[in-house]
């Protein structure tokens, strides 16, 4: 019955792992397409915001590689890419030298963002903690 037990749960923390992944996988593919957008000409804006565009994609894409194959540095880039991805959306005001009025709303966003990644983080921290390996074996 435990081996039932420790099984379900295994099978749900992976469950929920890639989730996880599949959503960053998502995420830093909308970046990586905003880039190849501004590199094609088909979207306007600054050199900075192209670059932020490429390391958010690429903090993506790592996040969800590190989520899908349970590594335990997966935690560590999900909150490097809310810090990068929220800073990113707080700074569009300037960037695109939109007026104050218009601004409102980046601060927020920039916060929800940040707050999505730090609970993503915190849930594969949680995840990696609960699968325990396989206790050793005596030898005889």
């Amino acid at each position: 019955m435990r081996i039932l037990s420790a099984m379900t749960m295994r099978r749900g923390h992976l469950i929920g792992t890639r989730i996880v992944a599949v959503l960053f996988a998502l995420l830093g593919l909308n970046a990586i397409n905003e880039l190849l957008d501004m590199i094609s000409g088909s979207s306007d804006g600054p050199v900075t915001l192209a670059a932020l565009q490429a390391v958010v994609g690429l903090t993506a894409i790592a996040t969800a590689f590190g989520a899908w194959t349970g590594a335990r540095w997966a935690p560590v880039i999900a909150t490097v890419y809310g810090l990068i991805a929220g800073a990113m959306i707080v700074s569009l005001g300037p960037l695109l030298e939109m007026p104050a009025e218009e601004r409102g709303g980046l601060l927020v966003g920039g916060a929800i963002v940040l707050g999505f990644a730090l609970v993503c983080a915190g849930y594969l921290r949680w995840a990696s903690r609960r699968v325990q390996p396989p206790a050793p074996t005596n030898p005889p």
